[in-house]
């Protein structure tokens, strides 16, 4: 498992700190608010990247929505993903490759849930009428996600494919031919 995508103990205890801090802003706390803007501006990128990490809260919306609010299957989903991105990131990757892999594995989570709304759609067409433009506009909202995860599979392959042809050292021959 990729150690980048897995929090160290320091930096889950600074977040928990930032989350405290952030709940009694959010309770009217003015100072806990100047306290919690110093200790965002103060504390390493790890923990900014993580408080900032929109992905994980966009898993949690998708997966609740698709999951039709029962808990296993949102903690699975979310689980599954996370799971997803460490895997795909691999062994010691690269930032740019933990953005990807972040990426793939949110992409996978709403393509996933869209597959599940369109085949609903088409089930409640069965029992109740389906006008046709929702029909196609559900297609072509899962026919967006489904690029946009493969076009994304495809950049990390392509930044891996890059990152393995470039040679450490780069040397330059000059020849001379004299008549």
């Amino acid at each position: 498992m990729s150690a980048q995508l897995e929090l160290p103990e320091d930096t889950r205890a600074q977040i928990q700190k930032l989350q405290t801090l952030s709940e009694e802003a959010e309770n009217g706390n003015n100072e806990a608010r100047r306290e919690l803007r110093r200790a965002v501006r103060e504390s390493a990128p790890e923990v900014i990247a993580q408080c900032a990490d929109i992905a994980r809260t966009y898993r949690w919306i998708v997966a609740d929505t698709s999951s039709g609010r029962d808990s296993l299957v949102q903690e699975a989903i979310v689980e599954r993903a996370r799971r997803m991105a460490l895997e795909i990131a691999g062994e010691n990757p690269t930032p740019l490759e933990v953005l990807l892999a972040e990426r793939i594995a949110s992409l996978w989570v709403l393509v996933e849930a869209q597959e599940a709304l369109l085949s609903a759609t088409y089930r409640r067409g069965q029992e109740k009428p389906v006008r046709p433009t929702y029909v196609i506009q559900m297609c072509k909202i899962q026919e967006s996600a489904n690029r946009r995860y493969l076009a994304a599979i495809k950049t990390l392959a392509q930044v891996r494919k890059l990152q393995a042809n470039t040679p450490g050292i780069q040397l330059n021959t000059q020849i001379n031919l004299g008549r």
